[in-house]
This record gives C-alpha cells, structure tokens and sequence, in this order.
C-alpha cells in the first residue's frame, strides 16, 4: 500500500507536499481550489510544471484529486445539474495536466424527487458527461455515511451505478471507512467485517476499490453522520481498523488520511499509526489472493 494524508492547501503546493513527503507519506489527496466555490482555477503551463516536478521530486504518486462538494449530478435543478458537470469536466482536465490517474467524487443526491428517479438520473448525466473526460484519468465514486437524499450510502446502490455505466467506463470507486460504518457496516468485528467484505465484493467487486480513505469515526455505526476521528481514538477502533487492513488489498493500493486536525502535528502522528497497523499485517498482504 501507499500511505498519504489529504493535503491542506494553506501554505502553497509546493511546500505542502514537501512537508507531507517529511512526515512519510507516498501518496497525496489534494483540492484543486475551494472545495466550496464553482469556480475551478485556470493552471497555466508554468504552475502544472512546478507541480508536477515537485511531486515527482518528492516520489508522490499518484496524486489523488477531490472534487468540490458542490457537484451533484443527481440535482432536480436544471441549472445546477449544468454548473455540476461545467465543474467537473474543469476538475478532470485539471487533474489530467497534474498527472493525476484519480478524482473522487460524492455520488450525490437525489433532493427529495425519491431514490430511483434521483439514481437514473446521476446514471445518465454520468454516461453524458463521460464522454468529455481527458483519457488517464478514472473518476471514484465515493461511499457516503447515507444520510437524507443521498444516494451513495450503500454499496447495491454504487454497484447499480457501475453496472449501469459499463466494465469499459472510466469509473472505479474510493471505499471510505468512516463512511461505510456511518451507514452501517460492520468494521470492529470479525464476523461483521466478513459480511461487508463479501457485500463489497458481491456488488462493486474488489477490483474496481482504487482508492481507499482509512479513518475512525467520532458517530456510532448506523448513525448516518459524517463526522472523522483519529486512528483507534473512534468508535470502529484499533482491532477493526487492523483487520480491515489485513484484506488482501492490492500492495499498491492508495491509502489515504482523512483525519481531523490537517495541516498539524496530528498527520504525522496518524501516519505512524497508520503504518502500524501495516507492519501487523500477515505476510503478503498486499496481494490480491488468486
């Protein structure tokens, strides 16, 4: 696996990802602009060079894009649904020039219009929009922690989605673990952890995990909120967290920090948590078994 944190923007690029390189990490998640505006920024030739060649100085890779959270490709708003995949193709042709092989993106919500017509309507304005994505570049669809309207709370649903875009769609998923036990599945047990393992591989399938966001919860499980904890201080804990990590993932599977407090002290010391619990592992862990 390849361990990294979610990459705080106050500071600059630069320095960032050497500070994160500092404390250990191989991978990067990063915003690109406000993860709350419409606006995506412009990187011109000059900016995309110095990126990349920080990054490939510093050996982080792949770095790993989020969208905003405004997009929402399930929006009964016609001009929001415009404005969602304006930001989003802008997203993809900006991750595209960084060199970046994924962008993660919340499946969205349906608004009230009800769950089918919501999930038909993100499934064809994802096969509209995929169309004019630059090549290299794999759109993730990240599992939500379900609550309200939202459509990616469980893994029947993304697989749905997946299904119905094709095997040849430029499009995986980023299994969230904070996520997954908001909505319900069961990380801190054996026999539970072995049911959500076999729900995953039955509906999305292990091969299309990309990108995998390794956080405690603060909310117990099933309570549909959204809210990240340090490593082993939340309600999954140390022995869940562990044995999630003993699956066999592929070895060079993007594992990535969400934890509260970024930008501090508190990164570092997740990380070395983090890799911890990787050392713990079985032998040979990192290989898909055959």
């Amino acid at each position: 696996m390849r361990l990294g944190i979610h990459m705080t923007q106050k500071g600059g690029f630069a320095r960032n990802v050497r500070r994160a390189a500092e404390i250990g990490c191989e991978t990067l998640q990063v915003f690109i602009g406000s993860p709350t505006s419409w606006r995506a920024p412009q990187l011109d030739a000059s900016e995309v060079e110095k990126r990349r060649h920080v990054l490939l100085e510093c050996g982080i890779e792949p770095l790993i894009v989020h969208t905003a959270y405004l997009i929402n490709l399930a929006s009964k708003k016609e001009e929001f649904l415009i404005k969602s995949g304006q930001l989003l193709q802008q997203t993809m042709s900006n991750a595209h020039l960084l060199g970046s092989l994924y962008v993660i993106l919340h499946v969205g919500s349906h608004g009230g219009r009800g769950y089918q017509e919501g999930l038909d309507l993100f499934i064809s304005t994802m096969k509209r929009e995929m169309q004019n994505w630059p090549s290299g570049v794999e759109l993730l669809l990240e599992n939500t922690a379900g609550a309200g309207t939202s459509l990616g709370g469980s893994f029947t649903t993304i697989g749905k989605i997946l299904h119905s875009l094709g095997e040849e769609a430029p499009v995986g998923v980023c299994l969230d673990t904070a996520h997954a036990w908001a909505a319900g599945y069961d990380l801190s047990t054996p026999g539970g952890l072995a049911e959500t393992m076999d729900e995953l591989s039955e509906h999305i399938g292990m091969d299309r995990v990309k990108v995998i966001h390794f956080n405690d919860s603060v909310s117990p499980r099933g309570s549909y909120r959204d809210r990240h904890a340090h490593l082993g201080e939340g309600t999954i804990g140390e022995e869940g967290l562990q044995a999630f990590l003993s699956y066999p993932w592929p070895e060079d599977m993007p594992v990535i920090l969400e934890t509260p407090d970024r930008g501090t002290d508190k990164d570092a010391l997740n990380l070395a948590r983090l890799r911890s619990y990787v050392s713990k592992c079985p032998q040979g862990w990192g290989k898909h078994k055959e």
